[in-house]
C-alpha cells in the first residue's frame, strides 16, 4: 500500500476510487471496499481510496464536528 498526503501529480490517471472519511470501517464500508477491488481487478487499473484528515466537519464546523472513532494512524493500519 502506498500512502499520499496531499494528491501527487498523475497518482489518480486511470485508478478506480472512492472517497469517504471512513471513520470506524463498518460492514458498509466493508461491501463498498470489496466491490472497490473487485472492480478494480475486472478492469485491471490500481485501486485507492481518498480520506480525509481531519474530518472535513472538524475543519469547516469544528463546533458539530463528530467524536472520532479511528485516529489516522488506526485508519492507515487497516
Amino acid at each position: 500500500m502506498q500512502i499520499f498526503h496531499g494528491i501527487p501529480p498523475r497518482a489518480l490517471n486511470s485508478t478506480v476510487l472512492t472517497i469517504g472519511n471512513f471513520d470506524g470501517v463498518h460492514r458498509g464500508h466493508q461491501a463498498l471496499l470489496a466491490r472497490l477491488v473487485t472492480h478494480a481487478r475486472k478492469v485491471a487499473l490500481p485501486s485507492a481510496v481518498m480520506t480525509f484528515e481531519p474530518h472535513p466537519r472538524e475543519f469547516f464546523a469544528p463546533d458539530s464536528a463528530p467524536a472520532r472513532l479511528t485516529s489516522l494512524r488506526e485508519k492507515l493500519s487497516l
